[in-house]
């Protein structure tokens, strides 16, 4: 960048929002994630993009601001500290959804919980926060569920993270689809969350072990 440039213009400011269009470097900051995830998600069909005469991807301000506001998003740290663990859930089922976030308010261990409508809102949730627990039914539409954990399974930067699946899939229709990534840890549904508490608690205790 020549230092002599003017820093570039707010991206909430009225005159670029005017545009209407964002290079990829601008709707990845719009965003908070990287400029390969903003690829992904052109690519899938997720933001509105096309190129121009010269060969420069252009996106949609406005499909941005659309995935923006989609975003499902909460959670609050309770017990900030060393044993606090960051758990995602993915589930775009409201009930299912109260029924997990009512029972995560009882628990005394210090739980921050985030949660994903889908696979897609899933990848952006964790590259922003790198849960310590992913909880994801197989069901993670629109991609397969089977091959969402494959993938993060395959990348060195996430395999530090739990897997939790709740299925009704018995051991051979699993077996079927190829099988869960090595370490996974399934449950039947509905999910046990009595179990699931355990499970986060053993989380806890062993982030607050010192390493080494």
């Amino acid at each position: 960048m020549d230092p002599q440039a003017p820093p570039p213009a707010p991206l909430d400011d009225p005159a670029v929002a005017a545009l209407g269009v964002c290079t990829t470097s601008e709707a990845a900051r719009l965003l908070d994630v990287s400029p390969t995830t903003v690829q992904v998600m052109v690519e899938r069909g997720d933001l509105q993009a096309w190129k121009t005469r010269g060969g420069h991807r252009r996106i949609s301000r406005a499909s941005i601001d659309a995935l923006r506001e989609m975003r499902v998003a909460g959670g609050t740290a309770r017990g900030v500290g060393a044993g606090t663990v960051t758990m995602l859930v993915v589930e775009d089922r409201d009930v299912v959804r109260r029924r997990i976030a009512a029972a995560i308010a009882g628990w005394s261990e210090p739980v921050r919980a985030l949660w994903a409508g889908d696979a897609f809102d899933a990848l952006v949730q964790i590259e922003r926060h790198r849960p310590d627990v992913l909880v994801s039914g197989l069901r993670a539409a629109p991609m397969d569920g089977f091959e969402f954990l494959r993938r993060l399974r395959a990348l060195p930067e996430y395999r530090s993270m739990a897997f939790v699946v709740s299925t009704a899939l018995d051991d051979e229709d699993v077996e079927a689809r190829g099988g869960l990534p090595a370490g996974t840890v399934r449950y039947g549904e509905p999910l046990p969350l009595e179990t699931l508490r355990g499970f986060v608690e053993a989380c806890a205790l062993r982030k607050r072990i010192p390493s080494g």
